[in-house]
């Protein structure tokens, strides 16, 4: 373990001590003039993840075990305000061993009560349930519809009333580049077809931002009894409260293997009185020979709950699936000749978690067992995944 683990063990084994002199929150720290119009608020998020694996190498081959401790994330956020209190500005960088990237960097401008305009590098407006921030997954990590679906990051301009802290009736409507900032969500496409994507938000070596395309995004919610969803946890523990929205993308010139040309996914999250449950399904268009087809080629679904019995003791659970439509199979393997085994026609997860909030979403350990299947043509595979993970934001 590098001393820069051995570093923030010592520094989260503190604020636990601390916390039971009756410290309810840490950070983020600001600073602003006399009249607030300008604020510069920095914060600072680490987790420390433990994860054990266990994979499938298929028959007459022993399974691969392996285990690692990692800085899963380590990112430093700049955020508030210029002049005046409705001129906010984010800068997101992470920080990770072996990653120095670009997250977000954009601005935000409220032109009235219920109308604001971004513009910057920021996520793309699909699904309220990848907008939230990774700090306040329910789970250590993203569920695998993320992967094939997004949303990511790109380049755009986009007008709407509450980004991450929606209004009542939520809208969001943007133009973006078309371009994945970041090679690690609604890849499903590239990963399928074996393509190789580079990485534009990499500091150190920026891959390229050449194909600039249009690609519209529409988002649409209502968010009743004034639930928040900037977490799918209940920590409010109140009443019941739901939200109920659809979230669409159309990429006018997708690039094949690359880009799906259209994307739709409705979705419903509820809570009550410690209780929450969230629903989001996907369907996904296009193809490989003809790139802007309306061909459904990708369905998929995600349906996680979880329980808080007290405030600060969670169990949960999640179930995913992904499932690819055999017309897209049938492209990808007139594309590029492959065994039959290698291409993926279904995969499910299965999670299971507990966790514990010491302060809420600012110090929390959060433990899950996942197990993975992998569908192919004539065989299946089946992972195991444990994970514990330590989260500190300051």
């Amino acid at each position: 373990m590098t001393n820069r683990y051995f570093l923030l063990l010592i520094v989260t084994g503190v604020i636990c001590i601390s916390s039971g002199s009756g410290l309810a929150s840490i950070g983020p720290f600001e600073i602003s003039n006399a009249d607030s119009s300008s604020k510069i608020r920095l914060q600072f998020v680490g987790q420390l993840r433990t994860i054990l694996e266990s994979r499938d190498q298929g028959a007459n081959r022993d399974r691969q075990n392996t285990g690692r401790t990692e800085a899963r994330r380590v990112r430093l956020v700049l955020s508030g305000s210029i002049l005046k209190p409705n001129l906010s500005y984010k800068l997101h960088l992470s920080a990770a061993p072996g990653s120095s990237e670009l997250m977000d960097f954009y601005f935000d401008y409220r032109i009235a009560d219920r109308m604001q305009i971004r513009c910057g590098q920021y996520k793309v407006p699909f699904t309220r349930y990848r907008i939230q921030s990774f700090q306040q997954l329910t789970f250590a990590d993203w569920s695998i519809v993320s992967t094939y679906f997004g949303a990511e990051r790109q380049m755009g301009i986009s007008l709407h009333n509450g980004y991450e802290q929606p209004a009542e009736f939520s809208y969001v409507v943007g133009l973006f580049t078309g371009v994945n900032a970041r090679a690690s969500h609604a890849v499903g496409l590239s990963k399928l077809s074996g393509m190789a994507l580079s990485n534009p938000s990499d500091l150190s070596e920026p891959g390229s931002n050449a194909g600039i395309h249009p690609e519209l995004f529409l988002h649409a919610s209502y968010n009743a009894n004034g639930i928040k969803v900037q977490s799918d946890s209940d920590e409010e523990r109140g009443g019941f409260r739901y939200s109920a929205g659809v979230s669409a993308a159309w990429d006018l010139n997708p690039v094949s293997k690359k880009d799906l040309a259209g994307r739709i996914a409705p979705e419903v999250l509820m809570k009550y009185r410690g209780a929450s449950a969230a629903c989001v399904g996907y369907a996904a268009f296009g193809g490989i020979s003809d790139p802007s087809s309306s061909e459904l080629v990708l369905l998929g679904g995600l349906f996680q709950s979880a329980y808080r019995f007290v405030r600060n003791w969670e169990v949960s659970a999640r179930y995913s699936v992904v499932d690819v439509r055999s017309s897209l199979i049938d492209e990808l393997l007139e594309e590029k000749p492959i065994s039959a085994d290698a291409q993926v026609r279904r995969e499910h997860e299965i999670t299971l978690g507990v966790n514990i909030y010491v302060m809420g979403h600012n110090l929390k350990i959060q433990n899950d067992l996942t197990w993975l299947r992998h569908s192919y043509i004539s065989k299946s595979l089946d992972d195991f995944v444990a994970r514990s993970q330590c989260q500190l934001a300051l």
